[in-house]
Formats: structure tokens, C-alpha cells, sequence
């Protein structure tokens, strides 16, 4: 609250009608007669009394005479006034100006003068004054002391400030809503924190919002003094309230905090690591519902934090949190009347009394032929709406959930459009109720059914022929699939029997050569025996041996006898590595989810599928870096054999199967088959996964291959992605995760044959 105070004029006025009192009483003084002691007694008695400071002072601005009221307002005792200058009282930024005016007077351009002037007490404090000194002349007119009447208008000052602080403060609480709607939000905000700085006289500005867990804060905004001036680093916007320092307890007591002493309240650090230490800080909260929704502080203020510092920055708060509210309340409206209005779903608020007014509804009302402002004024009628046939059942149903004291139900009941089309909606309602219980409003969303409803008919009136059709069709598929896997067997039988019986053809032909080199061996051995075992036996049949050496061909036997036996081992080898293949293919007793290798399982399926492809076929291996997946491995093994079956029934005379493998991303692999077969038609590529179509002559295939494969890849949370030029050829892609995010609980392999 202000006080009265005096104009200037009046008040220079009053003290220069006092100081010509004691100016005239003064030089009387100096040319007093005896009898005029009597009036010198009695200035004194005025002088001493006096409540205003009253001096007198001489050329050498020392003070000659104070009164005991000077000597309280500038905190001296008279004797040590009386031994200093006025100017070494005065505050130096004031010094220049008293001094002219001073100067003045003794140079006779002026009787006397007023001014406003600061003294400094010995304790450092500053007084506020205002001085109306005057020269005293002697008889023959010279200068001979000046007389001053000094009154303190320190409070006075203070008021000022005070007065002038608040109408400053006044006017940026008015001006808030107005730079609202010219910045951003964070401009605002930022706007906001740098006018509370401002106006409490501080060099730091922060801002934070705390968010809905009430656990942690976000930092919003420093003040642009605060950046330029103090931070050296970055930090992080969101953190933990708990690790916030002791300039958070705003937010933890939900009271300001006002620390004048920093360094001794904490030894932590005020602002995040590379900032300037707080010496002053003050912060305050912005509560809402009792919760702390935002914190602001400012610090380093050169003097103490006053109650008027906190009640500015709370205030600052308070409006700027509930203009930003304001404004995202506005934006949130916008966006959701905007987003209701685009889709085909009305909003519709009815008042909870006769005939249901509506007190809102959306704009896209007009999809119905009507106007929100019509409906709203009552033309029609919501109940004119609703089909006559539903209004009796929706206007019990209402009643019934509404006794019941149900917060929402559901509703599905036709209504009537303004060109009277019949029309089904699903009625999603709220129920809104005042403090005492009672319904207030009925807030429902109403979503157009029709198309459902005509749907839900034809539903009804093939299900029992769906029903029928599913059960033949039931029965025909295990039929097909029991085909199919026969098919599969034998065809997997024929090839392995093709590609065993070449191996095994050579072992035998090696083994009856080796059998007749054996019989030539055990003749040159019976030979020697003979030579060796005869009576004449001298040791000098070398050139019969020799002879029957090189008709046997000993050196050629020697040599090609262990070539035959290497290749024997090859084809007994060969033979192991199909049956290893054959094994690996299917995996027989290993039906559970493993880690497992794609690369080798390629491999063994196109041993097994190779009698397939290879008189017609060129197969390129382009395997990249893969790991392990986890996996059933045999069922991709059929997903594989299905897509190289298929790749070779698409090349005709000759071409190549190239298969690749790599990885997508850091969780995903997958692997390629392409060929250069005659491709896929494009009216079929949409069709190829479904279960019995095929583009395979008769008797070529079912069409359940590729409908199978994409189930087991689906199983394992993959997909199989197709791209096909016709008479280009064909790139089947099967992308797999290394690990499905899944604990696999289908423990049964799928024998899905080439489709």
C-alpha cells in the first residue's frame, strides 16, 4: 500500500521557509548586541528540538553546528560530525552535483539551493534526503557559513520503489496474455522467466515443469542472461526430482524456498555441472488440484530476497502456468473438434431433462442432412430422431442404466436422417453427474452401423451353407494333404534310390576289378613260393620272376590297387552323406524348438531335392554372414525343399537357382530363391499363397506348397515376400526372426510337400 506523499514543490517549499528562519536567526546571531542574547537562547531551544536536520556548515564545508536530530539520521554523535566535511558523508555519486551547487552560492550566482542527496552512515546503510541549504552573509555581504535543513526521505524513497516495483509488476502481468498469443510456448515461457528475473532484480532465470508422476522434472527454460552468462556445458532437460539439489524443495514441500546464503544452506551445487554457483536463489511452486505442476527460480540476486520478491515470482508463475494451460486446453480442443469432425463418428451432448435437449453436437452431423445450430435450437427434436419402432426400448434402456447408476453403456438403435433414410447406430454413452449425484448430462459418440448391420443378414443367411461347405471342405483337405505327403515320400524315395544306386554301382565295379588284381597278386605269390621252395633253388631265377612281374603288370597293380580303394571309400562316403542329408532333412525325434543352423539345412535339402534339378538346373550359392536362429528346423527344411521344387518346375529346358542368405537389421535373417524360370503372372501373384491354387498342369501339383510354407514361416513370426517378372523368373524372400518373440509352444513338425 502507498502513502501520501508531499509534491516536490511543497515539499522544497517547507524547507526553504525553515532554513531562511535559521538563516535570519543565524545572521542576527552574528551581529547580535547583549541584548539580544535572549533570542540566540531561544533559537537554540528551536534548533536543538528540531525534528528535521539542521546544520551549519562553513566555507570549508566542514560542519561548525549540528542538531541531535542530524546526528540520529546520519547515525554520527555531534563531535565527530563536527570533525568531518560534509562531502565525506555524502555518497560519491551525488558528490558532483552538491558540489556545483555549492560553488554556486560562493560565487554569488545564487542565495542558497535544494537538492535530493544520499548520506552514508558509518554502518554502510544509505540515507535518503533532501537538503535545503543557504549562504549567511555578513554585514558587508560576503559569505560568511551556510545554514541547512536536511529532512530523511529514506521510507519515503522506499515507498517509491515499492509503488513504482509494483505498477512495473502491474503492467507485465497484463502484458503476459498479450505475448501469449504472439509466441510459442517456449518463448513465452522463456519471456515470462526473464521479466520475473527482471523485476526481482536477479541474474539467474529457471523454469521447470514437473511432470504428471510428480517424480520428475523437465527444464524448460533458462532465462538468456543465465545462458550467456553462466552456462559452460550441457545437461540433461529431464531428470529425477530426487537428484535435483536443494533449489527443488519448492516442488518437495510445495512452499517457496527462499535461501539469502547459499554456500551455508548447501555445499551442492546449484545448477547442473558446468554452471556458476548459486549465491541467492529463491524459488517458488505453481500448484494445481494440490499437485506441483511448475517450478520457478531465480538467483543471484545482489541483495536479499524480500516477501515482495517472492510474492512477484509467484505471481509471474501462476499466470504464465495458466496461460500455457489455457493455451493447451485450446490446442487440445482444436485438434480433437478437428480430428471428430474429419471422421465419420457424431458427438452429441444431451441435457439430462425432458425431451433430452442437445447442448452440443459435432459439425459432422450435416453427414445425416442435418445442422448442428438446428438440432442445438431444438428443430427436430432428438427424439424425432430415433426410429418410432426403437424410442419406447432406448428411452427404458436409458432410464434402467441410469437408476442403476452406470458411468457408461452402449446402445444400438436406428435413427432417421433428414432426407428419411433408415439408418443403424451404436449409441457409446456417458454419463456426467453433478456433486450431489445427480445426471447432469449424457455425452454419446454415434457410430453409423448400417453397412455392419446389412452384413450381420447375410452373415445369418450363409452360415449354415458356410458351415456345410467348411465340413466337405475339412475332409477334402486331409484327403489332399494324406496325397500329398504320399507323393512327397515317393518322390523323396525315387531320389534317394537314383542317387544311392550310382555310388553304389562304381563301389561294385571297383570291387569285382579289385577281386581279379587279388587273384593275379596270390598267382605271383605262388610263383615265388615255387621258385623259391624248388630243390634246385639257386637264387638265380630273377629273370622268371621278373617275367612273370611284367606279365601280371605288378607295378600297375601296386599302384591303381589303392587308387581303387580311395574311390570305394569316396562312393561309401557319398552314400553316408545322403543318408546324413536325408536324416538332417527330417529331422526325425527333433520336433522342439532348437538353435539351428539355415546354411547346412539349405544344403541338405537341395541334396535331397538335387535329382529335381540338376539335369535342367545351374544352383549358385550366395550365402552371406548368418548366426543361428532358434527355429524348427525341419519344417523350414520343407519350406526350402517347397520353394527349389518350385523354382525348378518354373525353368522349362535350362536355367539357373540361385540361393542367398543374409541378415536384416541386427534381428532378423533371411533367405532368397530366385530363378529364371517363366515367372508368375501378375493377376496370380495375389493368389498364390491361398490354400489349392496352382498354376501347375494336373497331376503336377495341389496347391498347397506355397499355403503351407507361408503358415510354417507365419509360425515362426516371418513373412515370405514374392517378386516375379513374367519370363524373367521369379525371387521368393522368407525373412525370419533369430529369436521369435515367443515361447513356442507348437512342438509338432509340419510335412508340408512342394505345391
Amino acid at each position: 500500500m502507498s502513502l501520501p506523499l508531499p509534491s516536490a514543490p511543497e515539499h522544497y517549499l517547507a524547507l526553504a521557509i525553515a532554513i531562511l528562519l535559521c538563516g535570519i536567526a543565524i545572521g542576527r546571531l552574528l551581529r547580535r548586541p547583549a541584548r539580544e542574547r535572549e533570542a540566540e537562547q531561544h533559537f537554540h531551544a528551536i534548533f536543538d528540538h528540531a525534528m528535521l536536520g539542521m546544520a551549519r556548515s562553513g566555507l570549508d564545508k566542514c560542519w561548525i553546528e549540528v542538531n541531535p536530530a542530524l546526528c540520529k539520521m546520519l547515525g554520527y554523535s555531534a563531535a565527530e560530525l563536527t570533525g568531518k566535511t560534509w562531502s565525506e558523508v555524502t555518497h560519491p555519486d551525488d558528490l558532483p552535483e552538491n558540489a556545483a551547487k555549492f560553488d554556486a552560492v560562493l560565487r554569488g550566482e545564487a542565495d542558497g539551493y535544494e537538492m535530493e542527496k544520499r548520506f552514508i552512515r558509518p554502518d554502510g546503510a544509505v540515507v535518503h534526503t533532501a537538503i535545503a541549504a543557504r549562504g549567511i552573509r555578513k554585514a558587508n555581504g560576503a559569505i560568511d557559513s551556510f545554514s541547512v535543513v536536511i529532512e530523511d526521505i529514506t521510507q519515503r524513497r522506499e515507498i517509491e520503489r515499492q509503488l513504482a516495483r509494483q505498477v512495473e509488476r502491474s503492467r507485465v502481468l497484463l502484458e503476459l496474455p498479450l505475448k501469449a498469443e504472439q509466441l510459442a510456448e517456449r518463448e513465452f515461457v522463456q519471456f515470462a522467466l526473464e521479466q520475473a528475473e527482471t523485476l526481482t532484480g536477479s541474474s539467474i532465470g529457471f523454469l521447470h515443469f514437473v511432470n504428471a508422476d510428480g517424480e520428475s522434472i523437465e527444464l524448460v527454460a533458462w532465462s538468456r542472461n543465465t545462458l550467456e552468462k553462466y552456462c559452460s556445458a550441457a545437461f540433461d532437460c529431464h531428470y529425477p526430482i530426487t537428484q535435483a539439489g536443494i533449489w527443488a524443495d519448492a516442488a518437495r514441500t510445495k512452499a517457496p524456498v527462499t535461501i539469502n546464503d547459499y554456500a551455508t544452506a548447501t555445499n551442492k551445487r546449484g545448477l547442473p555441472d558446468g554452471h556458476s554457483t548459486l549465491t541467492r536463489l529463491l524459488s517458488v511452486p505453481v500448484m494445481e488440484d494440490g499437485a506441483v505442476r511448475m517450478m520457478t527460480g531465480v538467483g543471484n540476486k545482489a541483495t536479499n530476497y524480500t516477501p515482495f520478491d517472492v510474492e512477484t515470482l509467484q505471481l509471474i508463475g501462476n499466470e504464465t502456468w495458466r496461460i500455457v494451460r489455457r493455451q493447451r486446453a485450446d490446442v487440445a480442443l482444436r485438434q480433437a473438434t478437428q480430428v471428430v469432425n474429419a471422421s465419420p463418428v457424431v458427438c452429441f451432448r444431451w441435457a439430462a431433462s425432458d425431451g433430452w435437449p442437445v447442448v452440443f453436437v459435432s459439425d459432422n452431423v450435416q453427414q445425416w442432412g442435418y445442422s448442428a445450430d438446428d438440432l442445438k435450437a431444438g428443430r427436430p427434436a432428438f427424439a424425432e430422431l430415433v426410429h418410432p419402432d426403437d424410442l419406447a426400448r432406448v428411452a427404458a434402456e436409458v432410464a434402467r442404466h441410469t437408476a442403476a447408476g452406470l458411468a457408461s453403456y452402449e446402445q444400438e438403435y436406428r435413427l432417421i436422417t433428414a432426407d428419411n433414410q433408415v439408418i443403424w447406430v451404436v449409441d457409446r454413452t456417458q454419463v456426467l453427474r453433478n456433486d450431489d449425484g445427480q445426471v447432469a448430462f449424457y455425452d454419446g459418440v454415434l457410430t453409423d452401423i448400417t453397412e455392419r448391420k446389412q452384413q450381420q443378414l447375410k452373415i445369418s443367411e450363409n452360415l449354415f451353407q458356410q458351415q456345410k461347405l467348411n465340413k466337405r471342405l475339412e475332409e477334402a483337405n486331409n484327403q489332399l494333404l494324406q496325397s500329398e505327403k504320399m507323393a512327397s515320400i515317393g518322390q523323396l524315395a525315387a531320389g534317394i534310390a537314383h542317387e544311392l544306386n550310382n555310388p553304389i554301382g562304381f563301389v561294385h565295379s571297383n570291387l569285382g576289378t579289385l577281386d581279379g588284381y587279388l587273384r593275379d597278386l596270390m598267382d605271383i605269390i605262388d610263383t615265388y613260393e615255387r621258385i623259391i621252395n624248388a630243390p634246385d633253388s639257386t637264387c638265380q631265377q630273377s629273370p622268371a620272376l621278373e617275367h612273370i612281374k611284367e606279365e601280371r603288370d605288378f607295378a600297375f597293380l601296386r599302384t591303381d590297387i589303392f587308387n581303387l580303394v580311395a574311390e570305394s571309400k569316396d562312393g561309401l562316403g557319398r552314400v553316408r552323406k545322403i543318408v546324413q542329408d536325408l536324416k538332417s532333412f527330417s529331422r526325425v525325434g527333433e520336433q522342439e524348438w532348437q538353435e539351428a543352423d539355415l546354411h547346412q539345412g539349405l544344403d541338405s535339402t537341395l541334396n535331397i531335392v538335387w535329382n529335381e534339378l540338376k539335369y535342367k538346373c545351374k544352383v549358385v550359392k550366395e550365402y552371406g554372414v548368418i548366426p543361428h536362429i532358434h527355429c524348427l528346423i525341419s519344417q523350414l527344411n520343407q519350406v526350402f525343399m517347397n520353394l527349389l521344387v518350385n523354382a525348378g518346375h518354373a525353368i522349362e529346358s535350362e536355367g539357373t537357382i540361385t540361393i542367398r542368405t543374409g541378415c536384416t537389421g541386427e534381428d532378423r535373417v533371411w533367405v532368397e530363391v530366385s530363378d529364371t524360370g517363366k515367372g508368375i503372372a501378375p493377376e496370380n501373384i495375389s493368389r498364390i499363397f491361398e490354400p489349392f491354387f496352382t498354376t501347375k498342369p494336373v497331376g503336377k501339383g495341389t496347391g498347397l506348397g506355397l499355403s503351407l510354407s507361408y503358415s510354417i514361416v507365419e509360425r515362426h513370426h516371418g513373412r515370405i515376400e514374392v517378386d516375379s517378372e513374367p519370363g524373367r523368373g521369379s525371387t521368393f524372400r522368407v525373412v525370419l526372426p533369430i529369436h521369435p518373440p515367443f515361447a513356442p509352444s507348437d512342438k509338432t513338425a509340419a510335412e508340408t510337400p512342394a505345391g
